[in-house]
């Protein structure tokens, strides 16, 4: 890629992963199509290239040239089965995320609560909306009750604290895993920017990703087991703010 593009800022390249081995010791997150309860087994990722970039065809012809076909054929039957129930996993994910979210913005200070120990929360629902709109799936089928209902917006979002002690109190005291994820099967919770940024802290404030940020992604629990989670790590975090 970089012999191809002397000049990487001037193309685009998307690189989404879809699932990651897990791994719980070390704290990383699987992604959905990795599978459901203990079948967090195999890994697999995925490049697209923007056909309008201008180094497109240089970019196209190298991978076309170099590709090999190495997909080993067991991880491909393994990812055939865990991807049979994707929709109805997303489609829980997507509901709960948002229940949890309402919660959440509800009790902040963007939602109407000026006292509240929590500035905001990033979520499609509310950030930057009109251009989720975009892209947003319409009329999918998300689960297997066919209740041809849209996408959602699915189960990743941050939470912007007022004081660094209230976002560690409610990092510490949220009963849920920890470690850095896109989705999972089951809620994770990290100290975001600390984890991608801890060497650049300033740099990444400069463009408003704050030092403090709480980013959690929800998984397919019962959600109100979940909302208790969360409540009960507002409540630390709000104590922060009475005791100051």
């Amino acid at each position: 890629m970089s012999q191809c593009c002397p000049t990487p800022t001037l193309w685009l390249v998307v690189c989404q992963k879809c699932s990651a081995v897990e791994r719980m010791s070390l704290g990383a997150g699987q992604r959905p199509l990795s599978g459901s309860g203990t079948k967090h087994n195999l890994s697999f990722s995925s490049l697209i290239l923007n056909p309008v970039g201008g180094y497109y065809h240089k970019l196209k012809t190298h991978m076309v040239s170099s590709y090999q076909d190495i997909y080993f054929g067991e991880d491909v039957i393994t990812m055939e089965c865990n991807s049979r129930d994707f929709q109805r996993r997303i489609g829980l994910i997507n509901r709960n995320a948002e229940v949890i979210c309402d919660f959440i913005r509800s009790c902040s200070i963007a939602g109407g609560m000026p006292s509240s120990v929590i500035k905001d929360i990033f979520y499609p629902k509310w950030t930057t909306r009109d251009k989720y709109e975009i892209c947003r799936v319409k009329h999918s089928r998300l689960d297997r009750e066919g209740d041809g209902r849209d996408g959602g917006f699915g189960g990743l979002f941050t939470i912007s604290f007022v004081t660094a002690a209230a976002s560690t109190a409610f990092f510490n005291t949220l009963l849920c895993y920890k470690g850095p994820s896109f989705g999972t099967t089951f809620t994770l919770a990290c100290p975001y920017t600390i984890l991608a940024h801890y060497t650049e802290l300033e740099w990444a404030a400069e463009y408003g990703v704050e030092e403090t940020f709480v980013r959690i992604s929800i998984g397919i629990e019962d959600k109100e087991c979940v909302l208790g989670y969360i409540e009960a790590a507002l409540k630390a975090a709000q104590a922060t703010s009475t005791s100051s």
